[in-house]
């Protein structure tokens, strides 16, 4: 028997050391004594609870033992880690335990780190009269701010995570509102204390926020998740949808604003139009109405109601509207405006105008709609447009004056994105998009109308020059009025064209740079001539030129004679000897000079054989006095075989080409001579030796000492008879 009692007492022993029994429970780590790192007594040491399966009944289960009613976990990452042993891992109890020791639990521990110490928060009290209560932690006004709640007798937060209007309402019914929606978490202060409730999902038929469903693990969540709410006691007045201006405009235009349970708010940008503009204003008593979009309106404040408005234009309210009560991701630079009409047709609805510095029959176009005169929008407007416009007015055609040439306009722009076919009597029959809010004043177009279509003068031309009277810029007459005609694209075949119309037999272009800025309307751009038209207007071309200047006007040189009897003569013009000096040439009855790029000795040979003249040589452009008048030849390329120079291929556009470019040729009557090549000294040394020359095509001249050396001087004694 007393062996038994001395077993006993060792047993005791064995379990119970300095007070402590095997299973014992403590929080450590806090200041708290209700919550932080659990820790567990086993085989005589204080060790920790590893994470693993770890949850709310767990944690439950625990607190019981540590003499409390209650707990939640506290996950690893709220907890300091832990030393020692880590004695539970894979905690699964049903809830009924009285010790965490008697749930089951794996010992193997081997997996887990103490960054994964388990806590627990315990609660004294199970539930008080007032457990699941709810307040506002607010700045904001008394019905409204971050939502709070008393759970197991302490205050906490509600994490934003699914948290909808639905459960907003349910909450604000809890405190005596009518209903609610929900504050976003970034639109309230960050909470403090124990994050209560995540993923609520009311249905919002509960009297209660703890009737709803949730989930009570808010481990993942932080206090920038703290959700927020707005009630309102009244749930519908009499004024309930009542719409209102709020602006520095004019009585019928400015910020849209709404009176919904109570309170005047606005209305979200967002997929908002025309359509539901016009609902708006056939609610406050207009006829119909446009958007102003959010970035010309004034910012609002207080709630934004209505997000994504979707009307069909049927309803006779806003609300009646399809629309998105969910406006947590909009801000009031997004409140949108509208802009209504007390008259939605009048006699002189669609009438046109110019609006203008010009003259009377061009300047910005102006549109009447719905009582008030606008602009229309340059995006996609063409000349097409601009001609129906003019015929609207009672002009006979017309065409555009780009938006960058007229003046910014004010008020409404009307239409955007014209497309009229051109047989239309009206602007307004034309397709067009109402949408304008993407486009600004400083794209007004104009027009410039003509009150003739065609005259006997159509299409005439003419020079305005200081030149000679077959040169100068080239104008022609459309509509009745006389304009210049675009550089671009335009080349001697066009010019020969031109000419040919004016009575010339040819002629070529006179570059842009060539030639004094014109005035008035640049008619043609992009000529492309065959050759064989009579008219330059039976050319193709584009009448499109806002994208030409006065700076690129081009000019024509008309010849009246198209080949002459010495047409393609040449002569020297030279202060040298009678058989070399600067090249002239003898083209449309008129001499003028050829240009020194790429003419080499080839060229000049058969310009020499041409004058009569054996052979000959290149006189470079440096070497010869500029010329004057028209420079004819440019980028000679002679075989050498050719009888004249105008047999060469060259080109006639010498626009890039100046007179300090003028060529030279030096000729030779002799080919070859019986003393071609001999050599003699001219020297006043002695007989033998002196400065050497050599008689070629019939003339003595000098050797270049350019390379020369003793093997070539060997071979100009020996020529000589020395050895």
């Amino acid at each position: 028997m007393n062996q038994l009692i001395l077993l006993l007492a060792a047993m005791t022993l064995a379990c119970q050391v300095n007070g402590q029994i095997s299973g014992d429970l403590r929080i450590t780590w806090t200041t708290q004594n209700n919550k932080g790192r659990l820790e567990i007594y086993h085989e005589g040491e204080w060790g920790t609870v590893c994470d693993y399966h770890f949850d709310n009944v767990d944690a439950a289960v625990a607190c019981r033992q540590l003499g409390y009613c209650s707990g939640i976990k506290i996950p690893p990452s709220h907890v300091h880690d832990g030393e020692g042993t880590i004695w539970l891992n894979q905690l699964a109890c049903t809830g009924s335990e009285s010790k965490l020791l008697n749930c089951t639990y794996n010992a193997d521990t081997s997996g887990c780190r103490h960054n994964y110490d388990v806590g627990v928060h315990c609660f004294l009290s199970c539930q008080t009269e007032d457990e699941g209560d709810l307040r506002f932690n607010s700045s904001f006004a008394v019905n409204k701010g971050r939502l709070e709640i008393n759970y197991a007798g302490e205050w906490g937060t509600v994490c934003d995570w699914n948290f909808d209007n639905v459960d907003a309402a349910v909450a604000c019914r809890q405190m005596g509102y009518c209903s609610g929606i929900k504050i976003p978490s970034s639109h309230v202060q960050d909470g403090e204390g124990t994050i209560w409730l995540n993923r609520l999902a009311c249905t919002g038929s509960e009297s209660k926020l703890l009737n709803c469903t949730y989930n009570a693990d808010t481990s993942g969540c932080r206090h920038n998740y703290d959700v927020g709410v707005h009630c309102f006691l009244s749930c519908q007045t009499e004024d309930e949808g009542d719409l209102r201006f709020n602006s520095s405009f004019a009585v019928n235009k400015g910020r849209l604003e709404i009176n919904y349970a109570g309170e005047w708010g606005t209305v979200c940008d967002w997929n908002f139009d025309n359509v539901d503009a016009a609902v708006a204003c056939r609610q406050m008593g207009y006829c119909s109405g446009i958007k102003i979009p959010s970035s010309h309106v004034q910012d609002g404040e207080g709630t934004i109601w209505l997000n994504r408005l979707a009307c069909t234009g049927s309803e006779s309210k806003l609300l009646n509207c399809t629309y998105n009560a969910d406006t947590s991701g909009c801000r009031h630079n997004y409140d949108v405006g509208v802009h209504c009409f007390l008259s939605c047709q009048t006699e002189d609805e669609g009438d046109l105008r110019f609006n203008s510095s010009f003259a009377v029959n061009k300047g910005r176009l102006e549109i009447n709609y719905a009582g008030e005169w606008g602009t229309v929008c340059d995006w996609n407007f063409d000349n097409v447009d601009a001609a129906v416009a003019c015929r609207q007015m009672g002009y006979c055609s017309g065409i555009k004056i780009p938006s960058s040439h007229v003046q910014d306009g004010e008020g409404t722009i009307w239409l955007n994105r014209l497309a009229c076919t051109g047989s239309e009597s009206k602007l307004l029959n034309c397709t067009y998009n109402a949408d304008t809010s993407g486009c600004r004043h400083n794209y007004d177009v104009g027009v410039h109308c003509f009150l003739s279509c065609q005259t006997e003068d159509e299409g005439d031309l003419r020079f305005n020059s200081s030149f000679a009277v077959n040169k100068g810029r080239l104008e022609i007459n459309y509509a009745g009025e006389w304009g210049t005609v675009c550089d671009w694209n335009f080349d001697n075949v066009d010019a020969a064209v031109a000419c040919r119309q004016m009575g010339y037999c040819s002629g070529i272009k006179i570059p842009s740079s060539h030639v004094q800025d014109g005035e008035g309307t640049i008619w043609l751009n992009q000529l492309a001539c065959t050759g064989s038209e009579s008219k330059l207007l039976n050319c193709t071309y584009n009448a499109d030129t806002s994208g030409c200047r006065h700076n690129y006007d081009v000019g024509v040189h008309c010849f009246l004679s198209c080949q002459t009897e010495d047409e393609g003569d040449l002569r020297f013009n030279s202060s040298f000897a009678v058989n070399k000096g600067r090249l002239e040439i003898n083209y449309a009855g008129e001499w003028g000079t050829v240009c020194d790029w790429n003419f080499d000795n080839v060229d000049a040979a058969v310009a020499c054989r041409q004058m009569g003249y054996c052979s000959g040589i290149k006189i470079p452009s440096s070497h010869v006095q500029d010329g004057e008048g028209t420079i004819w030849l440019n980028r000679l390329a002679c075989t050498g075989s050719e009888s004249k120079l105008l047999n060469c291929t060259y080109n006639a556009d010498t626009s890039g080409c100046r007179h300090n470019y003028d060529v030279g040729v030096h000729c030779f009557l002799s080919c070859q001579t019986e003393d071609e090549g001999d050599l003699r000294f001219n020297s006043s040394f002695a007989v033998n030796k002196g400065r050497l020359e050599i008689n070629y095509a019939g003339e003595w001249g000098t050797v270049c000492d350019w390379n020369f050396d003793n093997v070539d001087a060997a071979v100009a004694c020996r020529q000589m008879g020395y050895w």
